[in-house]
């Protein structure tokens, strides 16, 4: 298990890997991840979920299968999970055209590291969902 602290600090190196790298694996890149044993931990508490959104990321596009699992995540109470979730559905890629409605909704969200992920996961997902968007620290 990661210590809410150790969640925080990786979510800020995630969000630096984000402005300066962007969102989207090849299918090549991606890790090999067990999906459903990482779906399950989703239900599981805040770290069970923080882990199983990391390696979900890792898996990129072969992660696609838990998209409708991740999609609920998006509007967690925890800052540091929607934003986790965000990035999970930027690396899975355009697989994840389903969460583009609610990535949209989380552009307003309070925490702007979380709404600048959001951003990136559509621009990954779909280039045309972030045209016109004007966000500081975002390059589309």
């Amino acid at each position: 298990m990661i210590s809410r602290l150790a969640c925080q600090g990786a979510i800020a190196a995630v969000s630096l890997l984000l402005l300066t790298a962007g969102c989207g694996k090849s299918e090549d890149a991606a890790k090999a991840v067990d999906v459903p044993a990482q779906v399950a931990q989703l239900k599981g508490g805040t770290d069970a979920q923080a882990n199983a959104l990391s390696e979900l990321a890792a898996g990129g596009p072969k992660s696609a299968s838990a998209v409708k699992d991740i999609i609920p995540l998006l509007k967690s109470d925890d800052s540091v999970i929607r934003r986790l979730a965000a990035y999970a559905l930027c690396q899975i890629g355009p697989a994840a055209k389903a969460a583009l409605p609610d990535l949209k909704a989380l552009m307003q969200d309070a925490d702007m590291s979380t709404a600048t992920t959001a951003i990136n996961a559509m621009n990954a997902i779909d280039p045309s969902s972030t045209e016109g968007v004007k966000v500081l620290n975002v390059t589309q």
